[in-house]
């Protein structure tokens, strides 16, 4: 699982590099996808990009001063599609819990209240 920023520097280079080839991307260009307030530098971009070429997100060709030759692996192109999947699956059974939830208390409700009528039946 990724962080919040390695993932918008993820979907930058995803969306640089559409075709899945290799594409040289400038340092400028990838920090401007932060907002000033996330604190990512020049050295935090190296950083984050060493981290996704070592988890096989993406393949570094070459880095020099302020350009990186960049191209997103098939790991990289699936991480926000499966992150989505988990989002539904997620949504999904906390569905199933709600309903479960609401046929148990009914189901509750109704044999509670069939129990009382026949003790005042009987009484």
């Amino acid at each position: 699982m990724l962080d919040e920023r390695t993932g918008v520097l993820l979907s930058a280079i995803n969306g640089c590099c559409e075709k899945g080839s290799f594409k040289i991307v400038e340092e400028e260009e990838l920090l401007s996808r932060f907002t000033p307030g996330t604190g990512v530098d020049r050295d935090c971009l190296r950083a984050m990009l060493n981290y996704l070429e070592e988890r096989k997100y993406i393949e570094v060709e070459y880095a020099a001063e302020g350009e990186y030759c960049l191209r997103p692996l098939p790991e990289g192109r699936l991480y926000f599609e499966q992150r989505k999947r988990e989002k539904k699956e997620k949504f999904r059974r906390r569905i199933d819990a709600l309903i479960c939830a609401i046929a148990g208390g009914f189901t509750g409700g109704f044999l509670g209240s069939l129990a009382a009528w026949l003790i005042a039946a009987r009484g």
